[in-house]
């Protein structure tokens, strides 16, 4: 006599096993190899459970198949959910990385460096806080169009962190402005690395004459506050732009 539980059983795992096909092929569509693995793990045991439906049936003994068909599925889906765990929790370790990055130019944005910011704290040094705005974005938005002024700031971002990234953070808080964090290190020392960054975005727009203007504060001499350092620097960054003569944003 057919039990009625043994027909739910196999229609339940049979469910599972489309729900499951569907998820993977959703969830792990770039790794064939976690499908096959979900596919042969849960369909092993969808047949043990349909060959003990039929044994009940027809009263032919599936024992040892039905036996192979449950162990070895169960040892396979083990494995399945061992590897999916992980890659899932690579995926999300990667797109956790880019909430925190600025994905036109690749450098950090507001989130990822304040994020930054509070990593600096926890090493109880000082260190600056730098505040960069490129000048005549406008001019090259308006006379090459927004890609190039894409490419501006891009190029820009570029340098900024080939002068600061070993040695700070670099994020992109605006249109074209950016922050810096960067080790404490000597005023001459600074002072070479924004007299280098300077010189290489002039050089991006020689006949336009990009620029950019560039103020520092200090952490644990002006302030231990984010927002209170950036204004600060934002404040120095505008004395420094003021120096330009005809400047236009």
């Amino acid at each position: 006599m057919l039990e009625l539980s043994k027909v739910i059983v196999f229609l339940f795992v049979l469910t599972l096993f489309i729900y499951m096909l569907w998820m993977s092929f959703n969830i792990f569509k770039l790794n064939k190899f976690l499908i096959f693995l979900m596919s042969i793990g849960l369909g092993l045991i969808t047949l043990g459970t349909f060959l003990d439906v039929i044994s009940n049936l027809t009263y032919i003994n599936f024992y040892i198949c039905i036996k192979v068909s449950f162990t070895l599925g169960a040892i396979i889906f083990t494995i399945f959910i061992l590897l999916g765990v992980n890659y899932i929790k690579k995926e999300i370790d990667v797109l956790n990385k880019f909430i925190g990055i600025d994905i036109m130019t690749g450098v950090y944005n507001r989130k990822g460096i304040e994020e930054c910011f509070k990593k600096f704290i926890e090493e109880k040094k000082m260190f600056y806080i730098m505040f960069f705005d490129l000048d005549k974005t406008k001019i090259i938005n308006d006379n090459f169009g927004h890609l190039i002024g894409d490419e501006y700031i891009r190029n820009s971002a570029k340098i900024i962190y080939s002068e600061i990234g070993m040695h700070g953070a670099v994020g992109r808080i605006g249109g074209d402005e950016f922050v810096a964090i960067l080790q404490y290190t000597n005023e001459e020392k600074l002072e070479h690395i924004k007299a280098s960054i300077k010189k290489e975005v002039s050089n991006i727009f020689k006949d336009e004459n990009t620029s950019i203007s560039i103020g520092h504060s200090v952490y644990g001499k002006d302030d231990v506050d984010f927002r209170k350092l950036l204004n600060i620097a934002d404040e120095r960054m505008y004395e420094d732009k003021k120096s330009v003569t005809g400047f236009i944003n």
